[in-house]
Parts: structure tokens; C-alpha cells; sequence
């Protein structure tokens, strides 16, 4: 599925279908895989998050800035299910900007409140993401597998899914692919 500028991703539900209530395309770069992304799949993905209203970075797996902490950031891509249910830091409106994605691809979204954190202020590695936050991220989609964690870090040495003991080892070095 290649999205086309504005278009919308997702609807969360039948009756609720306005441009303004959905996650929408800002830009879309269709990657090279075989195969688009779809719920139950596992991603190991680049992004980085921004507040829409200030440009603030809150969170994002290219390193470089300050955690909220004062440590440095890690270039370290993260790898999760697109389960469709809320998961620890992980919004339904990034999950819903990944279906249809192929590896490769970069697509740049617009993530209403609701479908971000919603009316619940969020600590972020990078910052806090104050109640009621329209969302902008930045997506590049590295590898997918339907086959599970095993084949999504095959051929992936010391770089790890993330965390605060998780290595970044080795990340730069990871290669684009998908495993069906």
C-alpha cells in the first residue's frame, strides 16, 4: 500500500472517519520490500517523535540528543509487535503509520491526541509529552517478520531491542530485510 500525501492510515472506528481524528501521511517513500506490513508483525524501525506544536523531540532511535536524564542517546532501532493494543511507549498511531509500510521506507505522520497519549501526560526518553499532544514522527522502516523475534535479529551481532541495559553494538551496521 502506498499512501498518497494527506491521505489517512487508519480509522479507529466505522463511525468515526474525519481526516482530523486520524493518523495522516504528511510524506510517504515506498521502500523496496516484498511484502507490506501488517498487524501481528514484527518491526524493527527508526523514528523519531516530535511535539507538533513546538518541534520538541521527545523520543527518537537516531541518538545524538540529551535523555531526560542527561545521558546520551544511542542509535539503536527498536523492534516491537504491531499488536493494535497499547504497549509500553509506543502509541496506536505510530503502530497504525507502519501498515502497509515496506522495508526501506520512510513516511513522515501526523498523530492526533487520542491516537498519542491521549489526555495522559507521558515521560519520554527525550522529554514529557504534555497531555493532549498532537504528534509528528518520522518513520524509516528496517526489517519485518512474520516469523517472529528469531529471524528479525538474524545476522544482527550485540545490537540489541532497546532498554536502559540494552547494547547499541553493532546498530549501525544492520541491514534492511524482511522474513516471511
Amino acid at each position: 500500500m502506498h499512501s498518497a500525501i494527506g491521505e489517512v492510515v487508519a480509522h479507529v472506528s466505522a463511525g468515526n472517519s474525519s481526516a482530523a481524528e486520524s493518523v495522516e501521511v504528511l510524506s510517504d517513500q515506498e521502500g523496496f520490500g516484498q511484502h507490506a506490513v501488517r498487524k501481528g508483525d514484527m518491526v524493527l524501525v527508526h523514528y523519531t517523535g516530535v511535539l507538533d506544536d513546538s518541534g520538541q523531540v521527545f523520543d527518537s532511535t537516531r541518538g545524538g540528543l540529551r535523555y531526560r536524564d542527561g545521558g546520551l542517546g544511542v542509535f539503536r532501532p527498536l523492534a516491537f509487535q504491531l499488536s493494535g493494543y497499547p504497549q509500553p511507549g509506543i502509541c496506536e498511531g505510530l503502530q497504525q503509520a507502519l501498515l502497509g509500510m515496506k522495508i526501506g521506507g520512510k513516511r513522515s505522520v501526523l498523530v492526533p491526541a487520542f491516537l498519542g497519549f491521549g489526555n495522559t501526560t507521558a515521560l519520554a526518553p527525550y522529554g514529557v509529552v504534555p497531555a493532549g499532544s498532537k504528534l509528528r514522527y518520522d518513520i524509516e522502516l528496517v526489517r519485518v517478520s512474520s516469523r517472529g523475534p528469531d529471524a528479525m535479529w538474524k545476522g544482527i551481532s550485540q545490537c540489541s531491542a532497546g532498554g536502559a541495559s540494552g547494547s547499541a553494538d553493532n546498530c549501525s551496521n544492520v541491514q534492511p530485510a524482511e522474513f516471511y
